[in-house]
């Protein structure tokens, strides 16, 4: 089920909520992380302009007292009078009001007059610093003074001239670093590196406190790992050379990090949220689209076992499905008519519509009753090929159908069935007593059928052949009944009868000759195996040189229970079941071979082999025949191929261009029964044969008889003069044989010469023949 549609709708609907989800996810993360980052910049660019602002206020506070007390004409006085305790009482009194922690009087050496608080805190000698100071005119700097940092100014006290520099500072403390702090919301950490002072906003420090590693190491464990707490900015501030002081701004990620990882959360939430919502939507939509299809599967099924009134149920779809369901119905009522269509062609013939042959065999099965007499009439019409030849297939067709109506026409008051089982042969089927009371029966079903037909204005006389077979008499099985009659049939047209009816002990005759063909056929592929089949060879004497130089080439079939079969009989058999053109290329590669096996002991002879109509009409025999010669390097001159005059009326332009074909590479030809068929003298100069064979029944009694000395005599001279050699066969005696050479017959062969013989017989034959002659 995890390939189902449904389980596919879920997976896309769900599988696009989480992608849409993950995109959110990440977008709102990169956007979050660039806001929180600008932030922090913007904060701390905030910071500095505070800050900035924070030390110019202070500056220009230091500035302005320092003016004051500069600008004073009593502390003036007491300074060029150095009046130490008016200088001391002013510098006090002034620091008290403008809160300044420094306030010192230098004189123009750099000694220390006076400050506001214990002089001996300072260095006595401040000339360094003045010195610096002095590069500054009017501007604050920082500086570190009895371990502790001010912001300064330094001014000269001027009575005109300048008389001693007053140094005013605010001192820099954790409480100054703490107000910056509160005013911009990050901690601020001054810095005197080389006297290594410290002042911080930081109220819990560790033992040892560097605000820069601090500040700049210090992490906290998040949800994706640890981060840094803080992000830091270095603000120089103007200072003493050597004696740097710098501003660390620190900004506290921590919250930044929570506010990330609560909106992340409810991201998450809401997305869950939202899969859930997926699920139970896609679920829904699957069902409410693959309900119906799997209810459009079933009728599907339905309509697989044939069942197409099967019907579609449901309610409120949409209306592709409707559409389809409508589309189910309609295909359903199509297949049906169109199945039943089918089913009826498959059983009936298109033309006739009657049975078909296989038809009939169930119908025979289901309608036949032992309680009732049938009779079962097979009828073939005769001529019917002609007829297509002649007028064309479609008055046959006609034929056909007007043959079909009135054999219904008889059988249906009977109460009948009928079909068509071959090209020109039908089968019908009535109850015995009705049809004799009613019908006249066989009989009257015959008088009907032989009346003149009238086919697109043509009259037509058409002749049949009927076999009758009796119900339930003569068989009960189907099967049986069928072969009966077609058998029946057969041998009304073998016989020429217009009716036969069928005798017991035909059908084992039949299925006799059934197993003789199985034999024929096994007989062939197991020739080397067994042996049952195998060639004998009759000689031919030429009468003028008398020698031996042409035999006859006759097959024998010998079967395994040692009984011996008609050549006639098999030849015939394997001729009706198509077997012939198989048999035929084991003849040829059998007597081939053995003309190339006396070449081999020099003895040279033409060996003639007897061929059919199916062998001339198979387009395989010619290259078959040039491949065997090959094969076994023999000349083709030392062929014969022998046939009679019926396999040539039958096939005759075929069969004249196949015989030219063979003249070709050098094979001989032979006329066969020469004299008792149907060859005209002007078909017989037009036939590429080399050879005439005068049939036995001239020969047998030539001797005896005037009539067929005339015959025979005639046909001789005839033959030499159309350029053909002549044979005759059946020589019985001296006196025949000695006629056929009195009349320049030019071979002469029959049992008074010899029998047919196996080869090696013939070549022992041959030679006492030639030790006697």
């Amino acid at each position: 089920m995890t390939n189902s549609l449904k389980n596919r709708i879920i997976v896309l609907c769900v599988g696009l909520v989480l992608l849409t989800t993950m995109v959110s996810i990440v977008s709102f993360w990169w956007s979050t992380s660039k806001f929180q980052e600008e932030k922090v910049n913007q904060d701390i660019s905030v910071a500095q302009n505070v800050y900035k602002q924070y030390l110019s206020a202070k500056e220009s506070l230091l500035l302005t007292a320092a003016k004051v007390l500069t600008a004073d004409f009593g502390f003036k006085q007491a300074v060029a009078t150095r009046d130490a305790g008016t200088i001391s009482s002013v510098l006090f009194n002034h620091s008290q009001r403008i809160d300044a922690e420094l306030m010192l009087l230098i004189d123009l050496s750099g000694k220390l007059i006076s400050a506001n608080t214990n002089a001996d805190l300072y260095p006595q000698n401040l000339k360094p610093l003045l010195d610096e100071l002095l590069t500054s005119p009017e501007q604050s700097s920082f500086v570190v003074l009895n371990n502790q940092l001010y912001q300064v100014i330094l001014l000269p006290v001027r009575a005109p001239r300048t008389v001693a520099y007053s140094l005013v500072g605010f001192k820099i403390d954790d409480e100054v670093a703490l107000e910056l702090k509160n005013l911009t919301g990050m901690d601020v950490s001054f810095i005197a590196e080389q006297d290594n002072l410290v002042r911080s906003s930081l109220l819990n420090r560790p033992e040892v406190f560097s605000p820069k590693n601090y500040f700049n190491t210090t992490t906290t464990t998040r949800l994706f790992g640890d981060y840094p707490v803080y992000k830091n900015q270095d603000i120089m501030l103007p200072s003493l050379q050597g004696d740097a002081v710098t501003i660390l701004l620190s900004a506290d990620l921590t919250q930044s990090y929570n506010d990330f990882e609560n909106l992340l959360f409810t991201l998450i939430i809401m997305a869950i949220l939202t899969m859930l919502v997926g699920v139970i939507t896609s679920s829904l939509l699957a069902n409410n689209l693959t309900t119906p299809l799997s209810q459009l599967a079933v009728i599907a099924r339905q309509f697989a076992q044939g069942n197409y009134a099967f019907e579609f149920n449901a309610s409120k779809q949409s209306t592709e499905i409707a559409t389809l369901a409508n589309a189910f119905d309609n295909m359903g009522n199509d297949i049906n008519e169109r199945e039943q269509k089918i089913s009826f062609q498959a059983r009936h013939d298109s033309l006739t519509g009657f049975y078909n042959r296989s038809a009939m065999l169930e119908v025979l099965d289901d309608e036949l009753t032992p309680s009732t007499q049938y009779t079962l009439v097979a009828i073939d019409i005769k001529g019917l090929r002609h007829i297509n030849d002649k007028l064309g297939p479609r008055v046959g067709d006609e034929c056909l159908k007007a043959v079909a109506n009135r054999i219904s026409g008889f059988s249906d008051e009977l109460g009948g069935f009928h079909a068509r089982i071959g090209g020109d042969e039908f089968l019908t089927v009535f109850p015995s007593a009705a049809a004799r009371e009613k019908k006249s029966g066989i009989v009257g079903l015959m008088a009907q059928l032989l009346a003149c037909y009238t086919i697109k204005t043509l009259k037509i006389n058409l002749r049949f052949s009927a076999g009758v077979v009796e119900y339930p008499m003569q068989g009960l099985a189907s099967d049986d009944l069928m072969r009966r009659v077609l058998i029946a049939v057969d041998n009304a047209t073998d016989s020429q009868d217009s009716i036969h009816y069928y005798q017991n002990g035909e059908d084992e005759a039949h299925l006799d000759r059934l197993k003789m063909l199985d034999e024929l056929k096994q007989a062939i592929s197991d020739d080397d195996d067994d042996g049952q089949l195998f060639m004998t060879y009759q000689p031919k004497l030429h009468l003028h040189t008398q020698k031996i130089n042409k035999v006859e080439s006759l097959i024998r079939w010998q079967r395994k229970d040692g009984s011996w079969v008609n050549p006639e009989l098999f030849i015939d058999l394997a001729e009706q079941s198509g077997l012939i053109v198989e048999l035929t290329s084991w003849v040829v590669n059998t007597v081939v071979s053995q003309v190339a096996d006396w070449q081999a002991k020099g003895i040279e002879m033409q060996a003639a082999i007897n061929v059919s109509a199916q062998d001339i009409a198979s387009p395989s025999f010619h290259s078959a025949l040039v491949r065997t010669l090959k094969k076994y390097n023999v000349d083709p001159t030392l062929i014969t191929v022998e046939l009679t005059e019926r396999d040539m009326i039958e096939n005759e332009e075929k069969g004249i261009k196949a015989l030219q074909n063979l003249k070709a590479i050098g094979v001989k030809i032979s006329l066969d029964d020469y004299g008792v068929g149907q060859t005209s003298l002007g078909r017989l100069k037009m036939l590429p044969i080399d050879e005439l064979k005068l049939d036995k029944c001239f020969i047998l009694k030539l001797d005896e008889s005037r009539k067929d000395q005339y015959i025979v005599q005639s046909s001789i001279t005839l033959g030499h003069q159309l350029g053909f050699s002549v044979v005759a066969e059946g020589v019985e005696n001296r006196d025949s044989l000695d006629l056929l050479k009195l009349m320049h017959c030019d071979h002469a062969q029959g049992y008074y010469l010899s029998r047919p013989l196996k080869a090696e017989l013939l070549e022992q034959w041959l030679k006492e023949y030639y030790e006697k002659s």
